[in-house]
């Protein structure tokens, strides 16, 4: 089994933020309680006279090159708005592919919360 990297929730507005390499991080964003973002960004470069503590900014770029995202069990591209991001549903499975390779799965838990009634 792979390394675990962390969950993202739909319930929040939290960003999961991973490093894929060259500099460029891809970022998961909940646009609703149902669907999220992924999009792709790289760290601002903070100018060397500025004080350590300075924040970090990131900025968006486009899907970097030979980066795909299919749906896991079906191996069809998953949906795709222009060169800016790709949109996931917490109901799939995803794979985030860079020149064929898997970068990260990307897997529903199917978990529900049983409550007792009163």
């Amino acid at each position: 089994m792979p390394p675990f990297s962390g969950t993202f929730s739909y319930k929040n507005d939290n960003l999961h933020r991973r490093l894929i390499g060259d500099g460029v991080h891809m970022v998961m964003e909940r646009l609703d309680p149902n669907i999220a973002k992924i999009r792709f960004e790289v760290q601002h470069p903070v100018a060397e006279d500025t004080q350590a503590e300075a924040p970090i900014i990131y900025q968006p770029i486009q899907i970097p090159e030979g980066v795909t995202l299919i749906v896991a069990d079906s191996a069809i591209p998953a949906a795709r708005i222009g060169n800016d991001f790709f949109i996931v549903t917490w109901i799939g499975n995803y794979l985030v592919l860079r020149g064929g390779n898997v970068l990260f799965r990307i897997f529903n838990k199917q978990s529900q919360e049983i409550q007792l009634a009163e």
